[in-house]
C-alpha cells in the first residue's frame, strides 16, 4: 500500500455480525493491546488507519510512510488517544516509513519509546528482512533466555513509554516484548506482505519467531504483477494464496478494506471475516 493516496477520509464500520467489540480480557500488569488480546480469543480485530483517538476499535494505524518522518507528530497523535486512565483503550501501531525497511532500529526505537503497542513493516520481502524487523522491536537479551532469537536489537531507553503505559521502567521492560514469541508481551509486529516476491518467500519469512500478524497491501501487490488493480483476479489468488498459508501456519492474517460506502464495508469485511483473516483495517472513501 505503498502508493495509497494519503488523502483517505475514514472511517470506521463496527457492524453486528459477529464484529461486535467485547471487553478485553485482564492482563497481569500494564495496558491491554487489544489486538493481542482479541487474537488470543480466536476473535478479530478490526481497526483503521488514522490519527485520532477511537475507543470502539482494536487497533489504529498511524502511518508514517509517507513523507518525512516525525517523531513529534507521533507523540501528538498518541496524546490525543490516551484516556483518563492513561493509555489508550485502541492499539495504537505505527506504519514506519519505507526507507527504513532494511535498517529499522532507529525509527522502531524511536516509535517504541513513545509508547506505541506495535509496528507495521511495509513491503517485507525476505526471512532476513522479517527477522531484522522483530530484532529492532525487542530488547537486549541475555545470553541463554528464553526466546533469545530473534536478538533485540533495542537499548533500554525507554522514553515516555513506561509513563504512557502507567508502569515503572522494569514492569514495561517486562512486558515490551513481541507477542506471540513472548507470551506475556505486549508488543505486535506486523509484516506487510506486498510483493510478487515476498508471496514467493511467505513460508520461510513465516518461520521467523515473533511474528503477530501479516497484512496484506493488495494495491502494491497489484502493481507489483502489472495488474489493473487490488481487485484484479490476479491479485485476489495471490491474496488466497498468502491467507492460505496464514491458516496453515496458524499466523493471523489482515487486510485492508476501502469501501466508498458503510455498506461496502461492511459487507466486505463480513466476506473477509468468514475467509478467515483475523485483522482488518476498515475505510471508507469520501469522493
Amino acid at each position: 500500500m505503498r502508493h495509497m493516496r494519503r488523502a483517505l477520509v475514514v472511517t470506521l464500520m463496527v457492524t453486528a455480525m459477529d464484529v461486535v467489540l467485547e471487553p478485553a480480557s485482564a492482563q497481569e500488569v500494564g495496558p491491554v493491546n487489544r489486538i493481542i488480546d482479541r487474537l488470543q480469543q480466536d476473535r478479530p480485530a478490526i481497526g483503521t488507519f488514522t490519527r485520532t483517538a477511537n475507543p470502539d476499535l482494536d487497533f489504529v494505524v498511524i502511518d508514517t510512510q509517507y513523507g518525512e518522518f516525525d517523531i513529534g507528530a507521533v507523540e501528538q497523535a498518541l496524546a490525543r488517544m490516551q484516556t483518563g486512565n492513561g493509555a489508550p483503550t485502541a492499539a495504537p501501531i505505527v506504519r514506519i516509513p519505507y526507507e527504513a525497511r532494511e535498517s529499522p532500529q532507529t525509527v522502531v526505537g524511536q516509535v517504541l519509546d513513545a509508547g506505541v503497542f506495535g509496528v507495521m513493516f511495509p513491503d517485507i520481502e525476505t526471512k532476513e528482512q522479517a527477522a531484522t524487523a522483530i530484532s529492532s522491536m525487542r530488547f537486549v537479551q541475555p545470553a541463554g533466555a528464553h526466546g533469545e532469537t530473534p536478538p533485540g536489537l533495542r537499548e533500554f531507553v525507554p522514553g515516555s513509554a513506561p509513563e504512557f503505559w502507567g508502569l515503572s521502567d522494569r514492569e514495561y521492560q517486562s512486558r515490551a516484548d513481541v507477542w506471540p514469541l513472548d507470551q506475556s508481551g505486549a508488543l505486535i509486529a506486523m509484516l506487510q506482505i506486498e510483493s510478487l516476491t515476498a508471496v514467493d518467500h511467505l513460508d520461510d519469512i513465516l518461520d521467523v519467531p515473533g511474528i503477530g500478524a501479516i497484512f496484506l497491501g493488495p494495491t502494491d501487490l497489484a502493481e507489483s504483477i502489472g495488474a489493473t488493480g487490488p481487485n484484479a483476479p490476479r491479485v485476489e489468488a495471490l491474496v488466497q494464496r498468502v491467507l492460505g498459508v496464514c491458516l496453515e501456519r496458524n499466523v493471523p492474517c489482515g487486510y485492508p478494506i476501502v469501501a466508498r460506502t458503510p455498506e461496502d464495508a461492511e459487507r466486505e469485511t463480513a466476506r473477509r471475516l468468514n475467509e478467515g483473516f483475523k485483522v482488518l483495517a476498515v475505510m471508507t472513501v469520501s469522493r
